[in-house]
C-alpha cells in the first residue's frame, strides 16, 4: 500500500508518525499495524497516526542533527527521506552512524539551499504560524503550542522560524534595496 508519512516526531524511545495512504485504508491494514506491536489511531479515511518504538534510522536520525523534512514510503522496507543537513561534516557522520546499524543507504541527491528560497517545510511552517496568529501583535499561539500541533520541539520550530524568517527578509530586501 503506497504511502508518505506527513509529519514525523522523534523521540529517544519512540517514534510517531503521520501516514497517508493513497487510498482509504480497510479495518485489515489497521489490524495488520497493530500486529507489529504498533500503536495506531486512525485519524481519515486515508490517514493514521501510528507510534512505534523507533526503528534503527529513527533513533540515528534523533541523535544527529538533522531535520527530517519529508519521508514517502516507496516499498515495505524501502522510504525516501528528504532531510536537511546543516554541513557535509554531518551528512558523512549521519551516513557513518546509519552503516554502524547495517543499514542499507542510497544517497540519491545533495544540493545547497539557496539562501533565499524557502523549503517545503519551511513555507509549512510559516503558512501555518501566520494563519494560526503566531505573527500577530497579540500573538493568538505560543512558539510551544505552534510546536506541540507541528510534532516538533519548541527550540527546533524557533530554529526553522528563525531560518525562514532570514531567507525572507533577504529575499524582500534584495528586491527592493
Amino acid at each position: 500500500m503506497k504511502a508518505s508519512v506527513e509529519n514525523v516526531k522523534l523521540r529517544e524511545q519512540t517514534t510517531d508518525h503521520v501516514v497517508v495512504f493513497e487510498k482509504e485504508i480497510e479495518k485489515n491494514d489497521i489490524l495488520k499495524l497493530k500486529s507489529n506491536n504498533l500503536k495506531v489511531l486512525r485519524l481519515t479515511d486515508r490517514k493514521v497516526w501510528v507510534r512505534t518504538n523507533g526503528c534503527a534510522v529513527c533513533k540515528t536520525l534523533y541523535a544527529s542533527d538533522v531535520v527530517v523534512e519529508k519521508v514517502k514510503v516507496i516499498k515495505e522496507r524501502n522510504l525516501l527521506y528528504t532531510l536537511l543537513v546543516p554541513n557535509n561534516s554531518s551528512l558523512k557522520e549521519l551516513l557513518y552512524n546509519l552503516s554502524q546499524n547495517k543499514l542499507k543507504v542510497t544517497v540519491l541527491n545533495v544540493s545547497e539551499i539557496s539562501d533565499t528560497e524557502l523549503t517545503e517545510r519551511q513555507l509549512e511552517i510559516l503558512k501555518l504560524a501566520y494563519k494560526l496568529g503566531y505573527f500577530n501583535d497579540d500573538r493568538k499561539i505560543t512558539l510551544t503550542q505552534l510546536a506541540e500541533k507541528l510534532g516538533v520541539s519548541a527550540p527546533t520550530l524557533e530554529e526553522i522560524l528563525r531560518r525562514a524568517s532570514r531567507k525572507s527578509v533577504k529575499y524582500y530586501l534584495d528586491r527592493h534595496t
